[in-house]
This record gives C-alpha cells, sequence and structure tokens, in this order.
C-alpha cells in the first residue's frame, strides 16, 4: 500500500465508521470486523499508517461456522478526538461527518453498508438495477444530510420505510445509481467488485461517457444469465 497523508486516512476512517467501525471515545480504541479478509487487512494497512499507533489483526470463528476478521488498536489520542466528531451518546452522521463524505468515503460505506439489487422481471425478461445503503441504524434526519451530500456528486436518492433500526433505508436508481457506481469504482477492492456491476439489455438507458463504464456495466440477453455475485456474462 502507497503512503496515505493524513487527510487521505480521515476520509478513509470516516467511511469506515460511518458503517461497521466502531470507536472507543473514553478507551480511545478502534474496532473493526469483517467477514472478508482482503478489506480487513486493507483497513489494518490504513491505520497502521497512523503515527504512533499500535494495532492488531486477528482472525476470528464464529460458533456458525462463519471466520471473520478483526482489526483492534490500543489506545491513542487520535481516537479520542476524531471519535468526539462521531458520538453523541451514539453514532450518528452529523454535520461535521456529512460534509467531508467525499468519493473515497462514499466507497467504504458502499462496501461495508451498501447492496446492489437485480430485481428480475422474468415476464418481461428484463433487470432492474437497485442500490441499498443498510444504515437504519441512522434516524431519518441524518440520513438526509449524507442524502445532500451524495446529491452534490450528482447522485440522488429517496428514503424507504423499514422495519427495523430507525426505520429508513436509502434507495439509489437509475441515472442516479450510475453515476455513484462510477463515482466509488476506482475506490472499490476485488472482494466487492459484485457490488459495482450494473446489468442492462442494451445501451440505451446506460451513461457510457461515465469514468469506467466499460468496467462496471455488462450487457445480459436474458435474465437468466445474472446470478447474485456475477461473473463476465459477455458484452454486446
Amino acid at each position: 500500500m502507497k503512503l496515505l497523508t493524513a487527510k487521505e486516512i480521515k476520509k478513509i476512517v470516516i467511511g469506515v465508521v460511518l458503517s461497521d467501525g466502531h470507536i472507543d471515545v473514553k478507551g480511545q480504541r478502534f474496532d473493526f470486523y469483517s467477514k472478508e479478509e482482503e478489506y480487513a487487512k486493507y483497513v489494518y494497512n490504513v491505520i497502521s499508517q497512523i503515527t504512533g499507533m499500535y494495532v492488531t489483526f486477528k482472525v476470528k470463528h464464529d460458533k456458525r461456522g462463519y471466520t471473520g476478521y478483526r482489526v483492534l488498536t490500543r489506545k491513542h489520542a487520535y481516537w479520542k478526538n476524531l471519535g468526539g466528531k462521531f458520538y453523541n451518546g451514539r453514532k450518528e452522521i452529523n454535520i461535521y461527518t456529512s460534509k467531508r463524505i467525499d468519493a473515497e468515503a462514499l466507497a467504504h460505506i458502499w462496501m461495508c453498508d451498501g447492496y446492489l439489487e437485480h430485481a428480475k422481471n422474468h415476464k418481461l425478461d428484463k433487470v432492474q438495477n437497485v442500490g441499498w445503503l443498510c444504515l437504519e441504524a441512522f434516524p431519518a434526519q441524518e440520513l438526509e444530510l449524507l442524502q445532500r451530500q451524495m446529491e452534490t456528486m450528482g447522485i440522488g436518492s429517496s428514503l424507504v420505510r423499514k422495519p427495523w433500526g430507525f426505520g429508513y433505508r436509502i434507495r439509489i436508481g437509475g441515472e442516479s445509481l450510475q453515476k455513484m457506481v462510477s463515482t466509488v469504482y476506482p475506490y472499490i477492492l476485488d472482494c466487492f467488485k459484485h457490488k459495482a456491476i450494473l446489468f442492462y439489455k442494451t445501451e440505451k438507458p446506460v451513461l457510457m461517457s461515465l469514468p469506467s463504464a466499460k468496467q462496471y456495466v455488462e450487457f445480459y440477453s436474458c435474465v437468466e444469465d445474472i446470478v447474485r455475485h456475477p461473473t463476465k456474462v459477455g458484452r454486446t
């Protein structure tokens, strides 16, 4: 991994903490867990670049048969200072954190809490691509701050009610989904590439002028070509 600047590290940390990362402000420690070894090692390498930071990487075997990977740090003032920006009794999205979400930070939110749905219409033999940010841990007014920040990147979205957490999830579709995937694509790790593939039957609805469009757009002839974690199905 290249040597990162303090600003680059902070952008990545903001994205990670707003999703699967946790800061113990009182204990001044960082804790992160992922089922993806590649991603956990990436986070480990990023955090390790903070001056004076002691980081450990642990393999965790779940009783249900899952294997996960945990990144933890010892006490460090970095987490006390930054943690105060995230926590007010609970983790929150606020003006400070939302204004600092850029393409790279959004990519980490997407890798951790994003979900790409390919809704199949077998009758019409078509697929609708829908992106979801599963951030029900935050109330609607906080998600709206994130939505407004995404709008500055040209990404529109809506809030959809869900029966858990604070009751809302962010939905992204149409051209906005293409813009979102194009925005985050350069930062998506290989283990999460399945979250950055959009399927279309023709080029008509596709914004091929967007950066990386040739990498994240796949064309299909039949909806049965599309699987949950797609590989190449052939371009037309």
